[in-house]
């Protein structure tokens, strides 16, 4: 028998898609992929969720790397490159491929508003039955914070600080502006990622001219945070290194 996965990150658009999905297949099977550098807030979250909607998720890890982006990082000596990161690919995408059966229909949380990232997606994993619900029901992100709102849910921290995606507490596909936030917000986190990026001997950040700006180097004043902020973190930001 097929089944249906919605994909759940503690993120609004996913809690909402899944939401959806509930309805929509009444077998739906909710599940998440844990990663451990996400804010502790969001396991509160998990927690209201399905106590308000009656929806179960299960919480799946990838083990190799204790759900970690550092071991992932610090054992691929790699954080980034043009293409993506490989904590995505590791944590996220190759739990979902060992999960998802053949004729499963997936769902996943992108919204109205992130059509080019729903393409991406099929670009490149043309192989999956997926159902786009948000994209189909012209949802917004600004309507999945507010369905949560109504039905009672409080939103993760990481929205409540000003951040627009509920990514992991310093994320790598931020900017400068990004960066400086999280040095205000979580100065540990920052410390730590600025220690990985001189063990591992790559920066995050580049200037202008190709050069390389280490997070130990980084002036506070740098960047602006909005433009420098990452995308959701999701299926699509991946490489195969």
């Amino acid at each position: 028998m097929s089944r249906t996965i919605s994909w759940f990150s503690c993120g609004a658009a996913s809690a909402v898609a899944t939401i959806m999905a509930a309805i929509k297949y009444p077998n739906m099977e909710a599940v998440y992929c844990r990663v451990k550098e996400e804010h502790e807030d969001n396991l509160r979250f998990l927690d209201d969720f399905t106590q308000v909607t009656g929806i179960p998720v299960k919480t799946i890890v990838n083990e190799e790397f204790d759900g970690s982006i550092y071991n992932v990082f610090l054992k691929r000596k790699f954080i980034k490159n043009q293409y993506g990161a490989p904590c995505t690919m590791l944590l996220k995408k190759e739990m979902r491929k060992r999960y998802q059966r053949v004729d499963d229909v997936q769902v996943f949380g992108y919204t109205v508003d992130e059509q080019d990232r729903a393409d991406s997606f099929l670009d490149s994993n043309n192989e999956v039955k997926e159902d786009f619900l948000l994209i189909s029901n012209k949802v917004t992100k600004q309507d999945c914070y507010d369905h949560l709102v109504r039905l009672g849910l409080k939103l993760p921290v990481m929205y409540q600080l000003g951040y627009s995606n509920n990514n992991c507490v310093g994320c790598v596909k931020g900017g400068m502006g990004y960066w400086n936030k999280i040095r205000i917000d979580f100065p540990d986190a920052f410390e730590k990622m600025a220690r990985l990026e001189r063990t591992v001997g790559h920066a995050i950040n580049k200037d202008s001219k190709d050069v390389p700006v280490y997070l130990d180097a980084l002036e506070p004043g740098r960047g602006r945070f909005k433009a420098d902020a990452p995308t959701n973190c999701g299926f699509t930001c991946e490489t195969t290194k």
